[in-house]
């Protein structure tokens, strides 16, 4: 089913759990990767100029993407330096560096409330409404991901303050794509989005003196970043792909489920048994993902069908009134 606009829910729940199961690749990466360099800011700036190369390349080869970005209005530019800044740098910059002073799993308590963050945001200002049922899975989602938890793992430590704030700065950064998809395409939006933000990364490495670090760098350290960046590129892909045809509501919600991936990766590289505790909280989390996805797809592709046979009516209304007489 394909709404209009070429909208199709299902596809975008697809993405979702998609972007999912790249997002578990790319955490437990990340999590390497950071620790091999003394500059959070000047990783993410490189993996993220990786992604701004790749998504720049079409509008420099193609005549037609460059005329796209030039009919774009002075407000649909602002809309997207707003994501740029948002969720394009700022944000990535402030996680890392939160990653960086607390623990994992202080890291993961927090980054887990991000799609409760974006149903929030996206109830009160796109106005996404669900069934009672979809609610009720987002807080057994929340719950699963909190399961076999180390509390001893957590910390109140000068991390905390960033990596909330990372996680509105993202969840306000899937609100406001979601609102510029309605007029922007999805390769103007990533492209902006991830080309903008790597330049502010980069500006403000440079502020920092920290330029000079990329010479030294060895070829692991930009094997991680080759690697990373090309995770990067698929997950802000189907990231965004995934709000052009669904709700942000449902889409953040289903791609929560990535910590499975995570999980289990950690346990094959590692050889060590999952605890029972977080076996049960994993498969709460898939139980609540799944029920998400089938519900959630199904109101919004109803919703579609409504949508696209209402002009129809409107349309015969409209005939029914022209047959009276005007006054």
């Amino acid at each position: 089913m394909t709404a209009a606009g070429g909208r199709n829910p299902r596809l975008g729940y697809q993405f979702a759990a998609l972007n999912a199961l790249i997002s578990g690749f790319a955490v437990f990466l990340n999590s390497l990767g950071v620790r091999m360099f003394a500059d959070s800011t000047l990783y993410t700036a490189l993996k993220n100029g990786v992604v701004a190369v790749a998504v720049v390349l079409p509008f420099i080869v193609s005549r037609s993407r460059r005329e796209e970005l030039a009919r774009l209005t002075r407000g649909q530019w602002g809309l997207l330096v707003a994501i740029a800044l948002v969720a394009g740098s700022v944000a990535y910059g402030v996680d890392f560096r939160g990653r960086q002073i607390s623990t994992a799993t202080t890291a993961a308590v927090i980054g887990h409330t991000q799609f409760l963050v974006v149903a929030a945001l996206a109830a009160l200002f796109l106005g996404e409404r669900f069934p009672r049922t979809v609610p009720v899975a987002l807080a057994v989602l929340a719950a699963g991901l909190t399961l076999g938890v180390r509390i001893h793992d957590v910390r109140l430590d000068g991390g905390v303050p960033l990596l909330a704030a990372s996680t509105l700065l993202f969840a306000a950064g899937a609100v406001l794509i979601k609102i510029a998809l309605r007029t922007v395409s999805i390769a103007a939006v990533v492209a902006v989005k991830m080309a903008l933000g790597a330049v502010l990364l980069f500006a403000y490495v440079a502020a920092a003196g920290g330029l000079g670090a990329i010479a030294r760098l060895s070829a692991v350290q930009w094997g991680f970043v080759l690697v990373t960046g090309l995770l990067l590129l698929a997950f802000t892909l189907t990231a965004v792909a995934g709000l052009h045809h669904a709700s942000a509501t449902g889409v953040t919600a289903v791609s929560a489920a990535a910590p499975i991936v995570t999980v289990a990766v950690v346990a094959a590289t590692r050889h060590a048994p999952i605890p029972p505790s977080q076996l049960l909280g994993m498969g709460t989390v898939l139980a609540a993902a799944l029920t998400v996805y089938a519900l959630g797809h199904a109101e919004e592709s109803r919703s579609a069908q409504g949508r696209e046979r209402a002009p129809s009516s409107t349309r015969y209304a409209r005939v029914l009134r022209g047959a009276s007489p005007s006054r």
